[in-house]
């Protein structure tokens, strides 16, 4: 049996031993007892020679002994859920609510030995650094706020759409790139955008910063809502908006409140050395330089929400990715801590997606999908995040769409036209199956990411082009051999 089969049945199992009650309170117990240990292992070199064994109140000041002693709080809770746990197996005769009562005494105490263990130590020990950086604090609540009001929203939304028929359907709806199965509602890009603005308006409010950014999510999420109307009613008027010069016109018209509000690029980094000053060029570079840019990003994210699962991963990670990016300044100003909560209310609305847009999907983002990348590009130029690192933490996404531009011009069709040629396609065409590229592209945007955020300042742009570099071939060689495949099967069929 291969390695990949003998993990997927050790994971079947476990799931299936989850189900039963008694596995989960004997895992719970172990995850305490483990959580201790590791606690104790983290913090003991911080630990003053002599502690207070038991710390509830004041006299256990003088109850001092060796800190090695501290071990035997993990060790009296692993006795505890021992005992419960012979109680358990010894008990042959039916004794009501003896189970869940045995059960609760045990997590009890070892929750309670878990409380005092911490209160020893803070109290015993020399200043250490908290687990968790406190500028990330501020973020969790904006981040589960967004999550939840996605996650709660969508169901009703999916309802309305049905009732609507603002649902794509694959065996009414033709299209090159149509990898759909079952119906899917649309219009997930406006619900995005609408809890993004919601949970921004109430935890950054209206600045003169955001506020053309707002104006411009609300624009691209009208535009999106219609798009998606005139996709599902085949009669509409609105079927003007499938013009692709139209569309590209409007995206770079919905664009122009962030430019206007102050959120431009006047320089980009010099892959040799220091940076290029657009304005030093001309004045209004730096606002068309950056027009351009932001319309780019857009587009060749949403070319990237191809199979179900995918995009929430993409647009998640990178929002949390941002986040990081913007909190790793000193001092950290004002403007800073703004864009990294708006980064984290963009990664919990995205989060909030999963589930239902997971493969098989049940909503769909839709052309309301660019707003996304018009979020993630703004909030990286309002932090004066450089390009190519704003590039490594899209970098799949954004070379996918170079080679496709690319091979559609070496083929002589149009660059907007649309086909099964993006990467999540040949993946597709090599027997991926939807919820592995799903997770291949939650995996690499994670990684390059994360690479972005950990690689110093100063050999960013030389990493940045070398990882972009292998990439990129992966992705040609890739094409390379699609194309040579399909030759192969139209000669066979001659």
């Amino acid at each position: 049996m291969s390695v990949k089969k003998n993990l997927q049945k050790i994971v079947q199992h476990t799931v299936a031993q989850f189900k039963n009650r008694t596995f989960s309170l004997i895992f719970i117990n172990l995850v305490i007892i483990t959580s201790q240990l590791l606690y104790i292992f983290l913090r003991f070199k911080y630990l003053n020679p002599t502690i207070p064994f038991w710390f509830t109140k004041n006299w256990g000041n003088h109850w001092l002994t060796p800190k090695v002693d501290i071990y035997f709080i993990p060790l009296i809770s692993a006795g505890i859920f021992l005992f419960g746990l012979l109680l358990i197996l010894l008990n042959r005769f039916y004794i009501k609510y003896i189970y869940e009562l045995i059960w609760s005494c045990v997590i009890f105490c070892n929750v309670f030995l878990s409380c005092a263990l911490v209160n020893i130590i803070k109290s015993a020990s020399v200043p250490f650094e908290p687990f968790i950086n406190p500028l990330y604090v501020p973020l969790f609540i904006p981040f589960i706020i967004a999550f939840l009001f996605a996650y709660f929203i969508l169901p009703y939304f999916i309802d309305y759409a049905h009732s609507k028929r603002l649902i794509t359907n694959p065996q009414e709806h033709d299209h090159p790139a149509m990898i759909l199965e079952l119906p899917s509602a649309r219009g997930g890009g406006f619900i995005f955008s609408l809890v993004f603005l919601i949970v921004s308006l109430f935890y950054v409010g209206i600045s003169k910063e955001f506020l053309g950014l707002y104006i411009s999510v609300l624009m691209i999420a009208s535009l999106g809502l219609i798009d998606d109307f005139q996709n599902t009613h085949p009669l509409s008027s609105f079927k003007i908006v499938e013009n692709p010069f139209l569309r590209l016109f409007l995206l770079f018209l919905a664009v122009t409140p962030t430019v206007s509000s102050g959120i431009i690029m006047d320089y980009i980094s010099n892959p040799f050395d220091g940076v290029i000053v657009l304005s030093s060029i001309h004045p209004f570079l730096p606002a068309i330089f950056t027009t351009i840019w932001i319309v780019w990003v857009m587009n060749i994210l949403s070319w990237s929400n191809g199979v179900d699962g995918q995009y929430c991963g993409i647009v998640g990670i990178a929002s949390v990715v941002l986040a990081l990016l913007a909190l790793r300044f000193e001092p950290i100003e004002p403007i800073h801590m703004q864009v990294a909560i708006l980064a984290a209310i963009s990664a919990g609305a995205a989060f909030g997606f999963a589930k239902y847009n997971w493969h098989p999907s049940k909503i769909m983002w839709g052309f309301g999908a660019i707003s996304a990348g018009l979020i993630l590009s703004a909030l990286s130029i309002s932090v004066r995040g450089k390009i190519l690192t704003s590039v490594l933490i899209i970098l799949v996404p954004f070379l996918d769409a170079i080679v496709t531009v690319v091979r559609r011009i070496v083929q002589g069709k149009s660059p907007f036209s649309g086909d099964r040629g993006h990467l999540h396609h040949l993946l597709l065409d090599r027997g991926w199956s939807v919820k592995k590229i799903a997770r291949f592209y939650w995996l690499t945007t994670a990684f390059f990411g994360f690479l972005g955020v950990l690689f110093p300042e100063r050999y960013s742009i030389q990493a940045t082009l070398i990882i972009a570099g292998l990439v990129a071939f992966m992705i040609i060689l890739l094409n390379l051999k699609s194309a040579k495949n399909k030759n192969q099967q139209l000669e066979a069929a001659k």
